[in-house]
C-alpha cells in the first residue's frame, strides 16, 4: 500500500489513542470505575501533545529516512507503534534525565497515574 502523510499521521494518532485508552482502562479497573478524566487529562496533556509532535515529525521526515523504504507494507504498523510508544518513551527518558541531573536516581521523577487519581 502506498501510504500518504495523512494516513500515516492518522495511524500514529490511533497509536496514541490506544496507549491512553489502555492506561485509562487500567486506572479505571484499579479504582472500581471511579476514573476521573479531568485529572487524567491535567496530568497527561503535555505528554500527549509531545507524542503528537513525535508522530508529526516522523511523518515529515519519512522521506529522508531511506530505511523506511524497506518497511513497505509494514510502514502503517510502524506508525501505530510510533504513536503508541512515543508517550511512554518520552516520559521514561525525561524521568531518568531528571533523576540524573538532580542526583536522585532511585526516586521516581513523576507521580504515577494511580497516585494522581487518589488526590
Amino acid at each position: 500500500m502506498n501510504y500518504t502523510g495523512i494516513i500515516l499521521f492518522g495511524l500514529g494518532l490511533l497509536g496514541i489513542l490506544m496507549h491512553n485508552l489502555l492506561k485509562m482502562d487500567e486506572i479505571n479497573r484499579k479504582y472500581d470505575g471511579n476514573f476521573n478524566m479531568s485529572k487524567y487529562w491535567s496530568v497527561e496533556r503535555f505528554s500527549i501533545i509531545i507524542s503528537i509532535c513525535v508522530v508529526f515529525i516522523a511523518t515529515i521526515v519519512r522521506s529522508e529516512i531511506k530505511q523506511l523504504e524497506y518497511a513497505g507494507k509494514w510502514l502503517g504498523v510502524g506508525y501505530v507503534a510510533i504513536g503508541y510508544m512515543a508517550q511512554s518513551l518520552f516520559v521514561t527518558l525525561m524521568g531518568r534525565a531528571k533523576a540524573i541531573t538532580t542526583g536522585n536516581a532511585q526516586k521516581p521523577a513523576a507521580p504515577k497515574d494511580e497516585e494522581i487519581q487518589n488526590q
